[in-house]
């Protein structure tokens, strides 16, 4: 048996010592590689210069997470950019699923082999027409079940005459089984992150997976506080459904969430209908933007507000407080329940600023700190109003134009 190609120019299947070279090359890549988008191309990399000549691969992989049920990663020889799709819930399959040798291989379990694909009749799947169309000649998907129960599915095409070797197909079904072992620890890698990330915040996912989980752990650090609460909300959850309420809960948060991550924060807590998010100013990043984060969801409160009123729905209001100060951020807690968070005086100003707000008739107030650091023309000073624990009061700015009624 000969690693080089045969007289006809197909290369023949691997020798044991070639076949172990891959597979130690592959093991190698996967624990290089910190996910399924950066392993990928190098597994075909490697398929490609195997017997196999694998010019084509997709793999299917179901994953929990709150907005995708599931990803697609196609890759083609020469192509510099991986094809990664992530599936939405609610979308229940691809289009042309039940057409699909996807839908074969989860409904029987077993692997599907088309083998010549230049002289496939009509058929209801569009993907046989395409690669016959590509020039590939050879198709091959395989189930990956995982230990949970699940079955993914991955698929090799080649263009190279003839086909797959038979002997190499043997042994690429062996490699399948070390496959499934490397995708089903990327995934439990994906949803461990996305479970963290759900439930704990970006941020402080970030922490927990680096092993601060200690009881007593906290840094001080110099940080943008927001807090915002909604108005009304009481009296109009009092008149909805339970399912109701938490669907407008969900609609308010989205107006925020966004903004929030997108400019430099971190949403730490949902506390009722009000949220807690700082702004972490660390020398050795990318400076937050709290204010352009503020300025994103007043944007989405008024487009939210003009879909209500459209709908005949009561508008929202509520209030926000930024302000800077020194904070600590770690655990807090038992030592077997722990939240990780930020407390101190800076935190009580902007949850006592929310109160300013509301007494002020207005939605969006800064502390003057806060104005000092991140300096926007848009803000106007509203004067000095007393605070608790704030010897002389505190000075409050607004944006500009904000009109002033009642709370």
């Amino acid at each position: 048996m000969s690693d080089s190609t045969s007289n006809a120019g197909m290369k023949l299947a691997p020798s044991r010592h070639a076949a172990a070279r891959i597979k130690d090359a592959l093991i190698a890549s996967a624990l290089q590689s910190s996910s399924v988008d950066a392993f990928f191309p190098a597994l075909g990399s490697l398929l490609h210069g195997s017997s196999l000549a694998v010019d084509r691969m997709f793999l299917s992989l179901q994953t929990i997470h709150p907005v995708f049920r599931a990803r697609t990663y196609l890759w083609h020889d020469g192509d510099s950019q991986l094809n990664v799709v992530s599936w939405p819930h609610g979308l229940r399959n691809r289009p042309g699923y039940y057409h699909s040798p996807d839908y074969d291989v989860h409904r029987t379990g077993a692997e599907l082999r088309i083998r010549d694909l230049q002289n496939v009749g009509p058929n209801r799947c569009d993907l046989y027409g395409q690669l016959r169309a590509n020039g590939y000649i050879d198709y091959l998907i395989v189930p990956l079940p995982f230990s949970d129960g699940t079955v993914n599915t991955f698929s090799i095409a080649t263009s190279q005459p003839g086909g797959f070797p038979a002997a190499s197909l043997n042994w690429f079904r062996r490699l399948a089984d070390l496959l499934v072992i490397v995708f089903e620890r990327y995934a439990v890698l994906e949803t461990r992150s996305a479970a963290l990330e759900t439930y704990l915040g970006r941020g402080v996912a970030g922490e927990v997976l680096k092993g601060r989980i200690r009881a007593g752990y906290g840094e001080e650090i110099e940080a943008a506080v927001l807090f915002a609460d909604l108005h009304g909300f009481t009296r109009m959850s009092s008149h909805m459904t339970p399912l109701a309420t938490v669907r407008l809960l969900n609609t308010y948060f989205d107006c925020l969430v966004g903004p929030i991550e997108e400019h430099g924060g971190y949403v730490l807590k949902f506390i009722g209908d009000a949220v807690l998010a700082f702004f972490p100013l660390d020398p050795k990043a990318s400076a937050p933007r709290p204010v352009d984060a503020v300025r994103a969801i007043r944007q989405r409160i008024e487009e939210l507000n003009e879909a209500r009123i459209v709908a005949g729905d009561e508008p929202l209001s509520h209030a926000v407080c930024a302000h800077l100060g020194r904070v600590l951020y770690g655990n807090v807690g038992s030592s077997e329940r722990l939240d990780f968070t930020v407390i101190g005086e800076a935190v009580n100003i902007a949850s006592r600023g929310v109160d300013t707000a509301k007494e002020l008739g207005v939605e969006y107030i800064f502390t003057r700190p806060f104005v000092e650091r991140f300096v926007d023309s848009e803000l106007t000073c509203i004067g000095n109003h007393a605070m608790e624990g704030v010897a002389g009061g505190l000075a409050f700015y607004s944006f500009k134009g904000d009109r002033f009624g009642e709370p």
